[in-house]
């Protein structure tokens, strides 16, 4: 064995500790998506349909935000063969991270392997882009939540790879549609496929399409495939139900920014300023909102800052390493300059662009879970950065102690970087954000399964720290599906819903109106009883903070 496939081996095993270590203890508990995708596999499992009693469904409906389900189906396996848990929740993700770890490798050796630069090695440079990739605290931090965005970015790594052997090797029959099969399966998992996945091909058309027009029955046959395989997502995407998702999280329905327009183009007005009267127009406002929200991905305080508990990010550390952005800035450089394949820079050029039109057509930009199909870009500029680097020290004089020195720097540098990230992910992160993934509801409802006999009516509120309290007791209880379908189901997942099934009702709690007596026990937020009341169970967070109160109507 050759020390290039052991340096894989090592990155690989590396990649595998970081996503498997406490897999089911860090994040501290089961989060609100977790929680829905888990039940609804556990319900799939046990009676064919989800908790709204669809069969099969190809949306899964959820909190009424009507996902791509197919990461619910992957989940099935696990749950069926370990039960209903967070570990089979999150196993499928980590494992196709991991995968998407390994496929980088592969992919970077593709993109660069026609290289004419003297010295130039696509081996070394896959090799650390892999490595990158392996401590990303971006790719981890996500990798270890059950969560269908790792099954996409998989997919369209793997679609991406394929294509690129397809177009490089026109004599293999099968490389296009194995393409074509994960682009396509992209789309039944993660919702921003639906604008990256077109994008991206529409590029790949444009720079190859001499090559692709010399294979015209391989593509005929590759478009055909994708169309049948599309077309019950898209079918389902188009419905009524489908789109309020894009409708209830679209960045053009923000009211302020009109407003605010408006309020503008009336102070313009009063100035006599026609420029600002033409800048604030109400037809500039959608671009306006764009233009923000993409350029708001590039913010150093977005991917190399934490200015608090910033989602998708460990205390204090941003979604790259800071040393990582001079890296960056140098690797992008090379890859302009240099003596590349014109239609390799491009490709990695437009994939950087397009990652990011996703989540700025949405609320919530910048969004670092949508703007997820970025990755493995920025390690592979900051790999073509220390390689720019190491060429260049390699030209100046007294080069063995400069190439030393800076080997030495590099290498505790990124040794320090992941022992700070270790320390803030696995011992810092659970505590400050246990309260992000609800994780005192994990504490209080075995507490309630334990004295449920006792009382006649269990009421949970369902907003706070109890919000959507009704799926994480269904999931933590196992509440069997078949029963709860012939007891009416979910009748809607909406964020202010009330749910009421056997003894147990999840509302809001008003003490005050409450029919309080000795058979009915309430759960609900600390500020939803008098300060003084006896409380039966007190749910605390990790830090210690109090979360849930459990309390029999006295």
């Amino acid at each position: 064995m050759n020390s290039r496939k052991i340096i894989l081996i090592g990155i690989i095993l590396l990649a595998v500790f970081l996503r498997f270590y406490q897999l089911s203890n860090v994040p501290p508990s089961v989060s609100l998506d977790e929680a829905s995708i888990g039940y609804n596999a556990y319900s799939i499992i046990n009676t064919s349909a989800d908790e709204y009693g669809a069969k099969f469904p190809i949306l899964l409906r959820a909190y009424d935000d009507w996902r791509p389900a197919l990461y619910v189906y992957l989940v099935i396996p696990f749950v069926r063969i370990i039960g209903l848990s967070v570990l089979a929740v999150r196993l499928p993700s980590v494992i196709l991270s991991i995968l998407t770890v390994i496929s980088t490798y592969f992919l970077v050796k593709e993109l660069f392997k026609n290289s004419t630069i003297k010295q130039f090695s696509n081996e070394a440079i896959a090799l650390l882009t892999s490595f990158l990739l392996a401590i990303s605290p971006w790719h981890i931090y996500i990798s270890r939540l059950g969560h269908e965005v790792n099954a996409s970015l998989t997919f369209v790594i793997l679609a991406i790879l394929f294509l690129l052997k397809a177009i490089s090797n026109s004599q293999n029959k099968f490389f296009l549609l194995i393409s074509t099969l994960f682009f396509g399966l992209s789309l039944y998992t993660y919702q921003s496929e639906k604008i990256f996945v077109p994008l991206i091909l529409f590029i790949f058309v444009c720079i190859f399409r001499k090559q692709l027009l010399k294979m015209k029955l391989k593509v005929f046959l590759s478009l055909i495939f994708g169309i049948l395989l599309i077309l019950p997502i898209v079918l389902a995407t188009l419905t009524p139900q489908g789109l309020l998702r894009f409708k209830g999280t679209s960045a053009f329905n923000d009211d302020r920014a009109y407003k605010e327009s408006a309020d503008k183009i009336l102070q313009y007005k009063k100035e006599g300023k026609i420029t600002g009267e033409i800048f604030y127009n109400r037809r500039l406002v959608p671009i306006r909102i764009l233009l923000g929200n993409y350029f708001s991905h590039f913010s150093p305080q977005f991917l190399f800052g934490n200015s608090g508990n910033e989602s998708f990010k460990s205390p204090n550390i941003g979604l790259l390493y800071w040393w990582e952005f001079p890296f960056m800035a140098l690797g992008i450089a090379f890859l302009f300059f240099g003596r590349f394949d014109k239609k390799i820079k491009a490709v990695i050029m437009l994939w950087f662009v397009a990652s990011f039109v996703a989540p700025s057509l949405t609320t919530g930009a910048p969004h670092a879970m949508r703007a997820y199909n970025v990755l493995p870009i920025p390690q592979i500029f900051t790999s073509l950065g220390i390689y720019a680097m190491v060429q260049f020290i390699e030209k100046i004089k007294f080069k063995p102690y400069i190439s030393i020195i800076f080997y030495f720097l590099l290498f505790v540098t990124i040794l320090l970087s992941l022992q700070y990230f270790y320390q803030q992910y696995f011992t810092v992160f659970p505590k400050n954000q246990s309260q992000s993934f609800q994780y005192v509801l994990s504490k209080t409802i075995p507490f309630i399964l334990k004295n449920q006999d006792a009382y006649g009516k269990i009421i949970f509120s369902n907003k706070d720290n109890l919000y959507q309290s009704y799926m994480f007791f269904l999931f933590y209880s196992k509440y069997d599906p078949s029963v709860y379908q012939m007891q009416g189901g979910t009748k809607s997942g909406g964020f202010a819903e009330e749910h009421a099934f056997s003894k147990f009702e999840f509302r809001p709690i008003n003490w005050d109106k409450e029919q309080k007596n000795k058979t009915t026990l309430y759960i609900g937020n600390p500020d939803d009883f008098p300060r003084n009341i006896e409380t039966l169970f007190i749910g605390r967070y990790l830090n210690d903070e109090m979360g849930i109160k459990a309390v029999d109507g006295l």
